[in-house]
């Protein structure tokens, strides 16, 4: 198991350091002949980099640590997004807001939403259960495999159409990444199928598809992406006193007090930290299954 994890964690590396044209410390983009390409978060930004090759260039608006909820495009972006030929919507939340100032800044923009056939879910409230009041749906769609390869789909198709000569380029590198989030999806069943434990608590309700990809129950603390109330909170604390969790998931960028609290009110010890905003996205998948398979057993 050690084995295949640390093959596949090589392997993605090698395909990021191989196809990734431009990060956001680097967000122009050079005068070339390449499609120039604008995502929301840096995820993507990879996908698209795997299905793209050498025939696009990229940029990601948001990465590691950052916070979609308030994010605002730097100038150094917005001249980015002024020369990009594309731009890939998933239905973050700041699209809603920019897009159309993305739109002004350059008419010339085709937007492509890439999550066309994913199936969405509604954001999970607290104690594990569902409430389509709260946020409507889970934006998170890049944390399953199952979504992820549907986006790929996405991606090479609208390549294809758009840079039709190279077809075939997009065809052979969408077959090479599906292979790549196939053996992910394996990995993380064998990792996950058999656990003690089906429930983890955690801050933010970012892992919502991830949970139900593989039978787990996510129990989030935040609820409408505030902190709960007084009644929301004991919930909470006696859902994890009832299943026995030992383990409190916080993400990067988080308010370490407030998670420091919780977790001493829940009486865990065990602070683990994901980053769902990451480039990288086999291994640090990958990294989420292997930090939920030791929470849970």
């Amino acid at each position: 198991m050690k084995r295949l994890l640390t093959t596949l964690l090589i392997f993605s590396f090698l395909l990021a350091a191989c196809n990734s044209a431009t990060r956001n410390d680097t967000p122009l983009f050079p005068d070339d002949e390449r499609l120039t390409i604008s995502v929301s978060i840096a995820s993507i930004q990879w996908l698209v980099d795997q299905v793209g090759g050498e025939q696009v260039q990229t940029q990601a608006l948001t990465t590691s640590g950052d916070d979609p909820h308030t994010y605002e495009p730097s100038p150094a972006q917005m001249t980015a997004i002024a020369a990009s030929d594309l731009y890939f919507t998933i239905g973050i939340e700041f699209e809603e807001v920019w897009l159309p100032k993305f739109t002004n800044a350059n008419p010339d923009l085709q937007v492509v939403d890439i999550s066309q056939g994913v199936e969405r879910i509604a954001v999970v409230g607290s104690h594990g259960d569902e409430d389509h009041d709260h946020e409507g749906l889970d934006p998170h769609i890049w944390l399953s495999p199952q979504k992820m390869s549907q986006i790929a789909d996405n991606i090479a198709r609208s390549l294809k159409i758009l840079d039709p000569k190279n077809a075939e380029v997009y065809e052979s590198n969408l077959e090479t990444v599906l292979s790549v989030i196939n053996n992910v999806d394996n990995q993380l069943s064998q990792m996950l199928s058999q656990t003690r434990l089906r429930q983890f608590l955690i801050i933010h309700p970012s892992l919502g598809y991830f949970a139900d990809a593989y039978g787990l129950q996510m129990i989030p603390v935040e609820i409408d992406g505030q902190e709960p109330s007084p009644i929301q909170l004991a919930d909470i604390l006696q859902a994890s006193q009832d299943y026995g969790i030992q383990a409190l998931f916080t993400q990067t960028g988080a308010n370490p007090v407030n998670v420091q609290v919780l977790a001493e009110q829940a009486g865990i010890d065990t602070l683990i930290e994901i980053d769902p905003m990451t480039y990288d996205w086999p291994a640090n998948m990958l990294l989420i299954g292997v930090h939920l398979q030791e929470a849970l057993n």
